[in-house]
């Protein structure tokens, strides 16, 4: 169980060979048709729409000598396509991606799109990549694709800047992943024993630090590392149903409404926090985590109304007045914020203000409550195609020396919309490529079937909770009465049933929750795997009664240890063979042992009693041999602390 350091090694070093930042793991090479245009003609492309043309040229390709130039587009969807309908096939998943420069100035919305015909039926046009793109500079869209049903024309095209702008066009790509539709739930379930679990060991000794065997331990977490909640809404409190719900199921909150400005003051110096303060307090009775939503938002139409009527030097006082009262209000109380909403959907501060605005609002936050993680928040960029968007205008933050600390993807999934898995793995990748922790904070999907809503959420939260970028998972209300997307959306009815999609939530808790039980072994350990999170450890050791602590197994490497005495006191830990306290036991430790051994190093404290072991209280070589033929699998355990 914990000589796998190696091992781990060598693999995450072969995994970062053979697996990109986006997508997951790549099963085969470019499938596309002069992908660079290198052949110097536009051999497998063809012009998508008529009246205009394209042509492979030599000036400013993106690499190589040649690219693809786009003229002559009398409407925004002209561009340049390539036939997918052999190659795309049903059940698998492909990465997309392409890079174009817009010949003019200023911002144009360019697309990935795919024509989907199935049978006799009207086409279909999918989304797959847009990003509001600068005029001029060379910019990369990318997204994943994958079709749910059998297609008679598929066509890829590139498309966007406004009827009569050329574009450039080159490196494009259309590789299959791995990852697919067959083996999404087998890759996943994978990574969650591997990122979400941990191995732990509960070791018991007696007054005098001698092991005791035979003593019953039971282990039964009862909190989550991995933030699981919901929003949380004042006017559905006053229902016990509601709440009793929401205790049992959701260990994080974030408040609906009662933290935005139009709800805090309603009018010009009318500011109340009384809702937000009451659920605060309850949150705070029942070890509910908070995270704040929000303190501005972008989008015109949800900016307080009396706000909307100020401009200039009276808008940014409003603007500063609002800052220094909410987050000073909240400061340690909410753990993190999302500062200003929406920013992809809307300008209403930054065309009155300016671009700089935006930098002031993260960094005067920052300045106010130093502690709570900052966060950009928005729609359509995991359950639609605007992820490079919201990319691009992350690294915009970052560029002007913003820092951004968590990456708020609210997943808000169109009626009826199939999740689909693999698609969306690709699409947090993208957002986790920038290094920065990435939350769902908004999930829902809304469809009359209950059962595609329960697929729907399974999918989802199985794929987030996999991923290694994702750092927790927040549902936009759960009760059919205050849902604000209603029944459709919600995972409890009208009349408190738990429906089909609150069944899947809670099987996914469950199954995501580790309970245990065993007894010591010779060397006084009990060992289990168990998800990461807080334990009640219940102790019972013949002829005593039983003892109930706690432990908090948290994320790391190797084996966490838990000494306890009979009476339940905890006391320091040591992994016998662990001298450097990375949690493994492997070539690192022996030669930190050799060296003591030599008198080139002094080890200390800890180190030597995790050097010790066959117990006698000397280091000597035959604590190195024993080491050494533990290390290679000669011997199965060492003499103690096994």
């Amino acid at each position: 169980m914990k000589r796998v350091g190696n091992l781990i090694i060598v693999f995450v070093l072969l995994a970062s060979i053979i697996m990109p930042s986006t997508g997951g793991v790549f099963a085969s090479s470019n499938l596309l048709i002069n992908p660079g245009f290198e052949t110097g003609d536009e051999t497998g492309w063809y012009p998508y729409g008529e009246d205009h043309s394209i042509a492979v040229v030599s000036r400013s390709p993106k690499s190589g000598n040649y690219c693809a130039f786009v003229t002559g587009r009398t409407d925004s969807w002209n561009g340049i396509a390539q036939d997918m309908t052999d190659i795309v096939q049903l059940g698998k998943a492909y990465e997309v991606s392409a890079w174009v420069k817009v010949d003019a100035p200023g911002t144009h919305e360019v697309k990935i799109s795919m024509k989907r015909v199935e049978g006799s039926a009207d086409p279909d046009y999918d989304t797959i990549s847009v990003v509001n793109m600068s005029g001029n500079v060379w910019t990369r869209l990318s997204g994943a694709y994958s079709i749910s049903a059998p297609a008679t024309l598929l066509e890829m095209y590139i498309e966007g800047p406004n009827a009569g702008i050329d574009f450039y066009v080159d490196d494009v790509e259309l590789i299959e992943m791995y990852m697919n539709s067959e083996n999404w739930r087998q890759i996943s379930d994978e990574r969650i024993e591997e990122i979400r679990k941990r191995d732990a060991s509960i070791r018991i000794v007696d007054s005098n630090n001698r092991a005791v065997s035979g003593v019953s331990i039971e282990v039964n977490q009862t909190r989550n590392h991995f933030p699981f909640g919901s929003a949380l809404t004042r006017h559905a409190m006053h229902d016990s149903r509601y709440t009793d719900f929401f205790k049992e199921n959701f260990e994080w909150a974030v408040f609906e409404n009662e933290s935005k400005w139009y709800h805090n003051e309603t009018s010009n110096g009318n500011v109340s926090y009384a809702d937000a303060d009451f659920m605060y307090n309850w949150c705070v009775e029942n070890n509910i985590t908070v995270r704040g939503h929000c303190i501005f938002w972008e989008v015109e139409e949800y900016v307080p109304s009396w706000v909307r009527s100020l401009s200039g030097t009276q808008l940014r006082s409003a603007m500063e007045r609002r800052l220094e009262s909410v987050v000073k209000h909240f400061k340690g109380k909410f753990v993190d914020w999302d500062v200003n909403n929406e920013m992809l959907h809307g300008s209403f501060f930054r065309d009155r203000l300016g671009d700089d605005i935006w930098l002031w609002m993260f960094n005067r936050t920052r300045e106010l409550d130093p502690d709570a993680k900052l966060f950009v928040n928005d729609y359509n960029v995991i359950s639609e195609a605007e992820t490079d968007e919201f990319v691009q205008q992350i690294q915009w933050f970052l560029d002007n020396g913003v820092q951004i600390d968590g990456i708020g993807a609210q997943g808000h999934f169109p009626r009826d919309r199939v999740v689909d898995p693999v698609v969306v793995e690709s699409r947090i990748n993208t957002l986790g490529s920038l290094g920065i922790p990435v939350w769902i904070t908004e999930y829902d999907s809304t469809a009359a079937d209950v059962n595609l809503r329960a697929d729907n959420l399974e999918k989802l939260y199985r794929i987030a909770f996999s991923n290694p970028h994702i750092e927790g998972i927040l549902m936009w209300g759960f009760h059919a009465n205050s849902h604000w997307r209603g029944q459709d959306a919600a995972i409890v009815d009208h009349d408190w049933t738990v429906n089909e999609a609150g069944k899947r939530y809670q099987a996914l808790r469950k199954e995501w929750t580790t309970n245990d039980l065993g007894t010591t072994n010779n060397n006084g350990a009990y060992n289990f795997r168990g998800f990461h999170g807080t334990y009640d450890v219940k102790i019972t050791a013949p002829g005593r009664a039983p003892i109930v602590t706690t432990i908090d197994l948290e994320p790391g490497a190797g084996t966490a240890l838990y000494t306890f005495t009979l009476d339940g006191s905890q006391i320091p830990s040591v992994m016998y063979g662990d001298l450097n306290g990375d949690g493994l036991i492997n070539s690192s430790d022996a030669v930190l042992l050799r060296r003591h051994i030599l008198e080139i190093i002094e080890l200390d404290s800890n180190a030597k009693k995790a050097a010790d072991l066959n117990g006698d209280g000397v280091i000597d070589s035959t604590d190195f041999i024993l080491l050494r033929r533990y290390i290679l699998e000669i011997i199965p355990s060492l003499p103690v602390g096994q």
